[in-house]
């Protein structure tokens, strides 16, 4: 009996340090993400933060780690079994992030963030429920 309770609790311990990685990769996802879409909108409006040079150097590093972070999440959701829906839903913020960043381009007001986060947030739950779904051995 003692056995199958230590069991239980390592799975449950796996299964958080598994949701951990996940929700620390989508965050720097989402931040890197915001800003290479600001970068996006620099770039549409030729209106830069500092200069061209600094703000694309800012932008490439910001674009590296979120396509890391997106490979690290594949990585998780293969390794683990669980359907692509989560890392669908993710991709799909950035690509709705991106439409509106190009339609509101003149607009003093970005929404861009607040989707990336919603994005996150909705991605990270369908992740959990995936995952408390799954059956570890």
């Amino acid at each position: 009996m003692k056995k199958e309770k230590l069991t239980k609790k390592q799975v449950a311990k796996i299964k958080t340090e598994i949701l951990e990685k996940y929700t620390i990769s989508g965050l720097w996802q989402t931040m890197c993400g915001y800003i290479v879409l600001l970068f996006v909108k620099e770039l549409l409006t030729d209106n830069y933060l500092i200069n061209f040079s600094v703000d694309v150097l800012v932008a490439i590093v910001a674009f590296y780690i979120t396509l890391h972070n997106l490979v690290n999440q594949y990585k998780l959701i293969s390794e683990h079994g669980i359907s692509k829906k989560p890392f669908v839903f993710q991709i799909f913020g950035y690509v709705i992030g991106l439409f509106i960043v190009i339609i509101t381009l003149k607009s003093p007001f970005d929404i861009s963030f607040a989707i990336l986060v919603i994005a996150f947030l909705t991605n990270k739950k369908l992740f959990e429920k995936e995952l408390n779904s799954i059956k570890m051995k």
